[in-house]
């Protein structure tokens, strides 16, 4: 894959198609599941066991600790890093991998780093993760290291409207919100206890995004990419989706839109196309400008018309989707098709 163009798609959320995995929608991972303190990426949990003394807490904590965080020379980094039994205090410093997938063929994992803080007193225990960072990719040319900050948070890991992860930057915030939980379900486990109470910011109420209806107005009007309604990808499946290049429209299936994203400052959309529709990779390859429509079912004037100026067409095969958290036929060849968003208009 062209090297740039990677960087742009690690760079930037991909909105994902219809078909994405289950997790993807999973609220779990979805917008306030990651915690700011200070502008930094933090996880905090109370582990409450009245039962259990300071001393009782920390004996049992610390031999936790030095169980899990023990050091060897691939993870050098991975240990306790400072005690004090009299304050309640024990600090770990964690160094991990997170495999995103495995196979016969290919590993795909990223390193982690985090520290770990327990701030211990008589019947509980309060857990801090924080300093989280990533080395990805590093057999190859050294990688690529990142922070939490600029790399999981909801602008760079959910798409625009916060209802799906976004490819790559995505699976980073999965795979971190799933180690903390492990982390601190075990810390639990250890002092027996399952009365857990997380810290989590109390979420602001925001306007339900429009759902499309169809015949609402008789003329197209030009808005905004927020204004857009959030069943498109419904829309297309249910309907019909067409591209529109050199005057000549052609049908595309659902599953050939990609969503929303951006690029460095400009709104883009993203269509997949397989390279076995000729007609389709012909129209877009020679034209420079290019129009995606959404019909309802049923309908013969089109609810959504996005005007697009083609910045680069990438050709890629299923596995480098795959990558992107895109669903792909393995069988089959693609090229992705990025567009800026010049006009959006809607009925």
């Amino acid at each position: 894959m062209n090297k740039f163009l990677l960087i742009l798609l690690l760079c930037f959320p991909l909105a994902l198609t219809a078909n994405e995995k289950k997790d993807n929608t999973d609220p779990k991972y979805l917008k306030n599941a990651i915690t700011m303190v200070d502008g930094k990426v933090t996880f905090k949990q109370t582990l409450e066991a009245p039962s259990l003394s300071k001393e009782q807490l920390y004996n049992l904590l610390l031999n936790w600790s030095d169980q899990y965080f023990k050091p060897n020379e691939k993870l050098p980094q991975h240990r306790v890093v400072y005690t004090n039994q009299d304050k309640g205090e024990i600090v770990a410093m964690g160094e991990e991998y997170i495999v995103f997938s495995s196979s016969a063929l290919s590993l795909d994992r990223t390193r982690i780093y985090y520290q770990l803080y327990f701030e211990i007193q008589n019947g509980k225990c309060d857990l801090t993760m924080s300093r989280i960072r990533y080395w990805y990719d590093e057999n190859r040319d050294g990688g690529q290291r990142y922070d939490a900050e600029e790399w999981i948070t909801d602008e760079m890991a959910l798409n625009k409207k916060q209802t799906k992860l976004a490819p790559i930057c995505g699976k980073f915030r999965k795979g971190t919100i799933d180690l903390k939980d492990k982390l601190f379900t075990e810390i639990a486990n250890t002092l027996g206890t399952s009365h857990v109470r997380e810290e989590i910011p109390a979420t602001p109420l925001v306007p339900a995004q429009p759902i499309a209806q169809p015949g609402t107005s008789k003329e197209l009007q030009t808005v905004t990419i927020d204004k857009l309604p959030m069943n498109l990808s419904e829309l297309a499946a249910a309907g019909r989706i067409t591209v529109t290049a050199n005057d000549e429209e052609i049908d595309m299936k659902a599953d050939n839109w990609g969503g929303f994203g951006k690029l460095l400052t400009k709104d883009v959309a993203y269509t997949l196309v397989d390279q076995s529709r000729i007609a389709v990779n012909a129209a877009m390859e020679h034209s420079d400008n290019y129009t995606i429509s959404f019909y309802p079912k049923g309908q013969t004037q089109p609810i959504v018309v996005i005007e697009c100026k083609k910045v680069t067409a990438q050709k890629m095969t299923a596995e480098e989707l795959k990558t992107l958290n895109q669903s792909a036929d393995s069988s089959k060849n693609y090229t992705l098709y990025i567009g800026e968003i010049l006009r959006i208009q809607m009925r």
